[in-house]
C-alpha cells in the first residue's frame, strides 16, 4: 500500500466518524464544492442537496450504529478510489432505519487538501430505506 492510500485509508476513517457524528461543518468541508452523488435510487444529486439531506438528519437522527467494512483503495496521482460496505442503524423521527449499502468515494486532492467529488451509493441485500415521508 504506497502513501496516499494509507492517508485515503486514514481519511475513510475521519469520515466514518464525521458521519457517525452528522457534523455538517466537517461534511462540507469534505464534500467539494462541485460533488456529484449518485444515489441509492438512481438520481445524481449536488451539494446544496446533499448538505440539505445532512442538515436535516442532524436535527431529527440518532445514529445507533454505523460501520464500514471490507474498505478498498486505489490511488492515482492526486486522485484516489475508495470502496467499501457500510452498514447504519438509525432512528429519524421514531422510525427505526437500517441501511446496508456498497459506497464508492473518488477523493481529489486540490490545493494540499483531499475532498470527495463524486460518491455513488447502492443498496445491499437488507436494506431498508426510509419511507418517503421521512425523506425530507
Amino acid at each position: 500500500m504506497n502513501e496516499v492510500e494509507q492517508e485515503i485509508r486514514k481519511l475513510e476513517e475521519e469520515l466514518t466518524q464525521t458521519e457517525m457524528r452528522l457534523d455538517v461543518d466537517a461534511l462540507d468541508r469534505i464534500y467539494a464544492d462541485d460533488i456529484m452523488v449518485t444515489a441509492p435510487i438512481g438520481i445524481c444529486v449536488d451539494k446544496p442537496a446533499v448538505m440539505s439531506e445532512v442538515r436535516q438528519a442532524a436535527d431529527k437522527a440518532t445514529i445507533g450504529k454505523y460501520d464500514k467494512d471490507d474498505l478498498k483503495v486505489r490511488a492515482f496521482g492526486d486522485t484516489a478510489v475508495s470502496s467499501y460496505r457500510m452498514t447504519a442503524w438509525a432512528t429519524v423521527e421514531g422510525i427505526e432505519i437500517k441501511r446496508q449499502l456498497c459506497i464508492t468515494n473518488v477523493w481529489l486532492k486540490r490545493n494540499g487538501s483531499w475532498q470527495i467529488v463524486s460518491r455513488h451509493t447502492a443498496g445491499l441485500p437488507g436494506d431498508t430505506p426510509p419511507a418517503p415521508e421521512t425523506c425530507g
